[in-house]
């Protein structure tokens, strides 16, 4: 596996440089120093990695630190300045600027970078943007650690200038490439003509650090400042930049080394992903695009989009917009597309891509999820969609395909002609390779087999260890391998992998490090509730120290109807003595609950208003968890739902918090081969749908 090399990389970023419009050839600078009352403050020495450095440094009296210039004046006809401030990476917290603008009041500035500590130890420099100024007035800059746990906040450097900062990261931010067409540089021999004979994986792009273009936070990964996870896999990171990683707070890995992690929006991730996409015989990627996020055109950022957009050029690669509708409204969805898609070929310029998918002439849109029963559409609805993308007389004119469910034959007769409408159709984890080829081709439909390593979202839907719920193991690559096989076997002339970085939902085929974080042991319980039983994907989940809930007339969270509702309990028991125990669960009248020990069904009650009450027996060990899950269907009545046992020296009572581990699952393993064992199994599936490999011709024995 090879890494990217920083020159090429940054060297792409400064082509965009010319185009900012705030870059010039000399710059006006000043240093800064602190003052306190109209009197300079000199800097004081302390000892960072033996090494000794007069810094700045903020105490318990004295929380912000104002740096003023000490009468030197700089013009800025932007009306914008810069900002350089180096300080120590010690502790937690976040870099605070303030300074006064053009009318008076307290602003911070509109771009900036590396803003939040991580405890690292090193020196780090942010760069920052400072805008609406006072003309020909340097103003009071003032610098302060938020959210600081008490930490102190040590600056060695401030400098102000008139023209950006050459720092790579900073004049990304400035850029905002997506604003424009691309003008970058594009890879020869591209083709981006047809998906036949070409395997496609789906790019979710959406994982963020704090220390990222969009300043969100962790996102995706879960809470590092908690320790806790939200993705069965964890990343292989050795190929990327440091400067693209963020420290992960104090998350160790099993081996004991600081945890690290990447972010989708830095240009350097989505390069290195693109690469390995050239160097595994990957053609390019669906790009997923969730309605729910904040897209350019509603005037938000969009770094992961342009991101791809320039990494498919210069890798050689091809890509196109998957929307996926999920959490649309059916009255809304039409809409939300018809801007996006507007925006997307007037101001981003995707019919102008070199690399933009297109099929018989046509540009490639994936839309997925509008046939499936739990997002609620209309065929009215889904088909007014595919006639927009279709037939619109400015905006149409593209080759649709449609993600719909794998048991497709099933749908009602509606829908069966709604899916004609499409020009090519994924069935999603339908598996029936063969016959899907033959019913589509004589709907005149393109197919494109659905293929996954494996699957696992054990940490995202705290899952107890070792349950097998929702878990399709990979067993090394098998499960993968026989699926694209089974598929090429079947005539399939194209493929779809879904996904290439979904660490979430353990699907991703990119590098996973064998050196993950131990998952969490914490005491009581999590209850996930659905507003209706058949969304099970769209829980709401909580915490809480026992297995109980009351029942009135109000909804029990947030999205959660007061009535008619699923409560899904997960985790695991420590008994404090070996024997037998007598489980039991209280609810209130007519509700109905199943409940399972170690995936085992030992306790059933499915009939509303039963009078007797049932108990299983179950042995268990003094220590040993044991793994329980109850679904709990609450119908009316108002009552209490209790977990209850009787066993040795124990009356029968609730089972206390203290007898409750809530439910951490796991991190999925390279099971002893190499971190991109996957990616390589994938160059395989190109060769097996080419006709360069026989199916049966199978790396993993």
């Amino acid at each position: 596996m090879n890494s990217i090399k920083l020159g090429t990389i940054f060297a792409s970023l400064l082509i965009f440089l010319s185009t900012c419009g705030e870059m010039t050839a000399l710059a006006d600078s000043v240093d800064l120093s602190v003052f306190k009352n109209e009197t300079g403050v000199d800097p004081v020495p302390i000892q960072v990695n033996g090494q000794e450095t007069k810094v700045w440094e903020t105490s318990p009296e004295d929380q912000v630190l104002t740096f003023q210039s000490g009468g030197h004046a700089i013009a800025s006809s932007s009306g914008n300045l810069y900002l350089e401030v180096t300080y120590l990476d010690r502790g937690y917290g976040r870099l605070k600027v303030a300074y006064t603008g053009s009318d008076g009041n307290t602003k911070k500035p509109d771009k900036f970078t590396r803003v939040v500590l991580s405890d690292s130890g090193k020196w780090v420099t942010s760069y920052q943007r400072l805008s609406d100024l006072p003309d020909s007035v340097i103003p009071d800059i003032r610098i302060s650690l938020d959210r600081n746990q008490g930490n102190a906040l040590a600056v060695t450097k401030v400098t102000l200038q008139d023209a950006p900062f050459t720092d790579a990261h900073f004049q990304y931010i400035l850029q905002e490439a997506w604003k424009r067409p691309y003008d970058g540089p594009t890879a020869p021999g591209m083709d981006n003509k047809t998906l036949k004979g070409k395997v496609m994986v789906g790019y979710q792009g959406w994982f963020r650090t704090p220390n990222d273009p969009y300043d969100q936070g962790w996102v995706h990964w879960g809470d590092m400042n908690q320790g806790h996870f939200t993705t069965d896999m964890w990343p292989d990171v050795s190929a990327y930049p440091e400067e693209a990683l963020d420290k992960a707070g104090d998350v160790k890995t099993l081996s004991g080394k600081p945890g690290y992690l990447f972010s989708s929006a830095w240009p350097e991730v989505v390069m290195t992903h693109f690469s390995w996409m050239r160097e595994n015989k990957i053609d390019g990627a669906f790009v997923q695009r969730f309605l729910g996020d904040m897209y350019s055109s509603s005037g938000r950022p969009d770094w992961v989009l342009s991101n791809v957009r320039a990494a498919a050029n210069q890798e050689g690669r091809i890509w196109a917009v998957e929307y996926d509708v999920s959490g649309a409204k059916d009255e809304k969805v039409l809409e939300t597309l018809k801007k996006d898609w507007m925006w997307m070929v007037d101001d981003f310029g995707i019919k102008k891509d070199p690399s933009y998918a297109r099929e018989g002439g046509k540009p490639v849109v994936f839309i997925w999820g509008l046939p499936f029963s739990d997002r609620h559409f209309t065929p009215e609805t889904a088909n007014a969609v595919v006639d927009f993308f279709k037939n619109d007389p400015t905006y149409g004119g593209n080759y649709v395909i449609g993600g719909i469910p794998g048991n497709w034959r099933k749908s009602e007769p509606a829908w069966q002609e709604h899916f004609k409408k499409y020009d090519g159709v994924l069935a999603w984890m339908s598996k029936n390779y063969a016959q899907d080829i033959t019913d589509f081709k004589t709907m005149g439909l393109d197919y494109y087999p659905h293929v996954n390593p494996g699957f696992s979202w054990a940490n995202l839907k705290h899952l107890p260890t070792g349950a097998t719920e929702q878990f399709t193991p990979r067993d090394g690559g098998r499960y993968y391998e026989g699926l694209f096989s089974k598929a090429a076997q079947a005539g399939a002339d194209r493929l779809f992998v879904g996904m290439f970085d979904e660490y979430d939902e353990g699907t991703a085929i990119i590098p996973m490090s064998d050196d993950p974080p131990p998952t969490p042991k914490e005491p009581g319980t999590v209850v996930k509730f659905f507003a209706n039983p058949e969304q099970q994907e769209h829980a709401e989940i909580v915490h809480k120290p026992q297995v109980e809930q009351t029942f009135t007339d109000m909804p029990p969270i947030n999205k959660i109807p007061a009535e008619h509702y699923l409560m899904r309990w997960e985790g695991q028991i420590v008994p404090p003595a070996d024997g037998t125990y007598t489980l039991e669960i209280e609810g209130a009248p007519g509700d109905t609950w199943t409940l399972w020990i170690d995936d085992k069904q030992v306790l059933k009650s499915d009939q509303p208003g039963e009078a007797a009450v049932k108990t299983a027996s179950v042995a268990m060990t003094a220590g040993q968890m044991v793994i329980y899950r109850i679904d709990y269907l609450h119908g009316t009545e108002p009552g209490t739902m209790r977990f209850v046992w009787q066993g040795p020296s124990i009356d029968r009572q609730e089972i206390p918090a203290s007898a409750l581990v809530d439910a951490w699952g796991r991190f999925v393993t390279n099971e002893g081969n190499p971190s991109d064992w996957y990616l390589k199994l994938t160059s395989e599936a190109k060769d097996m749908i080419t006709g360069q490999r026989s199916p049966a011709d199978l790396s993993v024995k």
